[in-house]
């Protein structure tokens, strides 16, 4: 069994970026469909007091010995799949002899819920409404360029120590997500977020 870990990427949204990448690490894999599944906990990245989530991404890949010759590969594809969920990205591997794999399988059960045997129980729920509340809990993230402001800041500012610079950045992006919130769209009018002094 192989198994890929994600910490720090919202789970929802590993739930829909890991379908496709099932299907690749299989196939770069060589193995089946029943062999590879991924761990995404509620997980928060957290340096020095700031989180971390959506600009670092740590991802944990459990594999057997026998695979250790595919981890530049493997690599790639992880890299490539998730390019564009955060900025940083760290992937570690770790291997193990299967003769300390148990695995324990109830044959009277399908292996994994899935589309043809999960059963979907319809309900009096307002969709309409449920769908609005989901956009709003789930709101994709402003994917502007904010970038070309921490630069200037830094040009302007060459002795500015760690903590002025998470400061600026930090008062950048919260001056963007309040624009983008307030706006309702991804199209903030950069001219009018004032650079940081």
């Amino acid at each position: 069994m192989i198994t890929v870990s994600i910490l720090g990427m919202d789970y929802y949204e590993a739930i829909r970026r890991t379908k496709p990448l099932h299907r690749k690490l299989v196939d770069a894999y060589g193995i089946e469909e029943n062999e590879l599944e991924f761990f995404a906990p509620e997980s928060f990245i957290i340096h020095d007091g700031f989180e971390q989530t959506s600009f670092r991404l740590n991802i944990k890949v459990e594999a057997p010995e026998e695979f250790m010759y595919k981890e530049e590969e493997i690599a790639a594809i992880i890299k490539d799949s998730l390019k564009d969920v955060a900025i940083h990205k760290r992937i570690l591997f770790t291997y193990f002899d299967p003769i300390h794999e148990y695995l324990d399988i109830d044959e009277s059960y399908p292996e994994y819920m899935n589309d043809d045997n999960t059963v979907k129980a319809e309900d009096e729920h307002d969709h309409e409404e449920e769908e609005q509340e989901y956009r709003e809990t789930y709101e994709e993230p402003y994917m502007g360029d904010i970038i070309s402001q921490f630069d200037e800041y830094v040009q302007e500012h060459p002795n500015a120590s760690n903590e002025e610079v998470y400061k600026a950045l930090t008062e950048i992006r919260e001056k963007v997500t309040a624009s983008h919130h307030q706006n309702g769209d991804d199209d903030v009018d950069e001219d009018n977020i004032d650079n940081r002094d």
